[in-house]
C-alpha cells in the first residue's frame, strides 16, 4: 500500500512538473503536491511564508543541515551550543564574524567568544566559507522555526 502510495506521488510530481525545475529554481519554495499526503517539514514551513521568506527559509534550512546540523540543534547541546534564541542573546555584528571564523574571534580576545570556546572545552567551530548573506539565511531559517515551534505549543 505504501509503495501504491509513493508511486502515485511520483506519478503526481512529474505530472505538476516538480521533478522537472530548472536547476535556478531549486532555491524557491517547493509547492505542495495535491493528494500525496506527504511533506517533509521545510516544505510545510516554507509553505507559510512569503517568496522572499520562503527563499530564505528553503536556503537557509539547506545550509543549516550542510554546515550547522552536526554540531548544533535548536534547543539541545550537542557538540556545540543549542542555537534556539541565538539572535536575542548575541546581536548579528557579532554573529556573522563568529560564523564565518570563530577561531579569529578567539584570538582577539573578545570576552563572549573565549567565553564559549572555554564552555565547550576549548572546541573550535570550524571556519566557514559563507557570505553574510547566506549566514542570515540560516539565522533567519532558525529563528522562523523557533517561531513556528512556539506558535505550535501555544495552540
Amino acid at each position: 500500500m505504501a509503495v501504491v502510495a509513493l508511486l502515485i506521488c511520483g506519478v503526481l510530481l512529474a505530472t505538476t512538473g516538480v521533478l522537472n525545475e530548472h536547476a535556478g529554481a531549486a532555491l524557491a519554495a517547493p509547492e505542495p503536491v495535491p493528494g500525496c499526503g506527504l511533506t517533509s517539514p521545510t516544505t510545510r514551513n516554507a509553505s507559510q511564508l512569503s517568496g522572499a521568506e520562503a527563499i530564505n527559509f528553503v536556503s537557509g534550512d539547506a545550509l543549516f543541515k550542510a554546515n550547522c546540523a552536526q554540531c548544533h540543534a535548536l534547543n539541545d547541546v550537542v557538540v556545540g551550543p543549542a542555537l534556539a534564541g541565538i539572535t536575542k542573546r548575541r546581536p548579528m555584528s557579532w554573529l556573522i564574524p563568529w560564523i564565518k571564523n570563530s577561531s579569529k574571534l578567539i584570538a582577539s580576545g573578545d570576552e563572549q567568544a573565549v567565553k564559549i570556546y572555554e564552555q565547550y572545552q576549548k572546541q573550535q567551530m570550524p571556519s566557514f566559507n559563507l557570505s553574510d548573506i547566506e549566514i542570515t539565511q540560516i539565522l533567519y531559517y532558525i529563528e522562523t522555526v523557533e517561531a513556528q515551534e512556539v506558535t505550535v505549543a501555544g495552540n
